[in-house]
């Protein structure tokens, strides 16, 4: 690679691609000649033409569109586009200069513009008005780009058309709502890589609603699916409870879980504890520690499925003990933590668990009932 991308979210072929940190994945450029003027350069995919800015959109070209092409690249309105702004946002001049392009290509056009990496502010913009506008004249014939509609609302902070439009649209598709608003509400903890929207919603009037719409259609879907004979599944459960908790409905968490199939017992007591199986010891949200009541329901779950795996000799005994132990580690009582780590042999335990036995034993020792942030590996190319 000659240079270095300055690339935290790229759109590549119609894909979008998100940021490696710890682990870095190279952009792959391949060599390319210009179908007008012959300028050899090397691109990433949809190569676009360093001199004149000729965005090769496809593969073959006949010699006809050929010399259409040139006339456009060619042509006052063309060749003042702002030399900063990225390929997709001049593949959208291009269509329009061309005039023969449907308002749903040059909708989603601008959309991959908005999305694509660029130094230019106001056509960044000017890239989401007008992906708003084509895609607002082509929903109307084709409710397939609905959703990259709906999008660009919530970039553009106009959420009563967006929940007008996916209210139409959510009777058709219970779980694409759901997951839709879910990640608007954006509840995850990020890897820094790529995310389907940029901006994070401060309002929280307006935040209330789009978590309560998640809600609301997730709880749809579930129900749509019991109809069909499908039980809920791990992830439906858990978006639930986080839901809940963000409208900072408790009582509403207990009774769900009190409802669940035994086999979530330890997703929910890792819910509880608010920490991943892999990285005891850090919570995915430190400015929001799990209180003594919910360590305490943590435990519950903990005991329950270890009684339930009395008789099972597979490793899964070792992972819940050590969950069990770091529940004790956090409410202090770090006897009880002794008496669950001294069950666990410290020869047979696999590679997968000794890091967390030694670490939470460590912690017990120094009687240290304190946590860390949780920080996912970050996503980098």
């Amino acid at each position: 690679m000659k240079e270095k991308l300055k690339l935290n979210r790229v759109i590549l072929g119609g894909l979008l691609l998100g940021s490696l940190s710890t682990f870095s994945v190279p952009l792959v450029r391949t060599e390319q000649v210009c179908p007008i003027g012959g300028e050899r350069f090397e691109d990433l995919d949809v190569p676009q033409c360093p001199t004149n800015k000729f965005v090769m959109f496809k593969k073959k070209f006949t010699a006809e569109e050929l010399e259409k092409y040139e006339k456009i690249i060619s042509s006052k309105e063309y060749r003042e586009i702002p030399g900063n702004s990225n390929k997709y946002y001049y593949l959208a001049k291009f269509y329009e200069l061309l005039g023969e392009v449907s308002d749903k290509t040059l909708g989603k056009t601008y959309f991959d513009s908005y999305h694509y990496y660029s130094e230019n502010e106001k056509t960044k913009m000017e890239s989401l008005q007008q992906g708003i506008s084509y895609l607002e004249k082509a929903v109307k014939r084709d409710n397939e780009i609905m959703w990259d509609l709906a999008k660009l609302y919530s970039e553009a902070e106009e959420y009563i058309k967006m929940n007008k439009l996916l209210e139409k649209t959510g009777r058709r598709d219970f779980g694409k709502t759901a997951e839709f608003y879910y990640n608007l509400a954006n509840l995850e903890i990020s890897d820094g890589g790529y995310t389907l929207f940029k901006k994070e919603i401060k309002d929280k009037n307006i935040k209330e609603i789009i978590v309560t719409k998640a809600l609301e259609f997730l709880q749809k879907e579930i129900n749509e699916d019991r109809k069909k004979g499908k039980e809920i599944e791990e992830v439906q459960l858990l978006r639930q409870a986080k839901l809940y908790r963000e409208l900072g409905k408790r009582d509403e968490i207990d009774a769900l879980f009190a409802k669940a199939d035994k086999k979530f017992g330890k997703a929910i007591s890792l819910f509880y504890i608010d920490e991943p199986e892999t990285s005891l010891g850090k919570v995915y949200n430190k400015d929001k520690i799990s209180s003594e009541r919910e360590l305490e329901q943590a435990l519950v779950y903990a005991d329950k499925i270890i009684s339930e795996l009395k008789n099972n000799k597979s490793g899964e005994m070792t992972g819940v003990l050590l969950i069990k132990a770091e529940i004790h580690r956090r409410l202090g009582q770090f006897s009880e933590a002794e008496k669950v780590l001294s069950e666990i042999s410290s020869k047979k335990i696999n590679e997968m668990y000794e890091f967390q036995f030694e670490n939470i034993r460590r912690k017990v020792k120094l009687k240290d009932k304190g946590v860390f942030q949780y920080i996912p590996l970050q996503i980098m190319y």
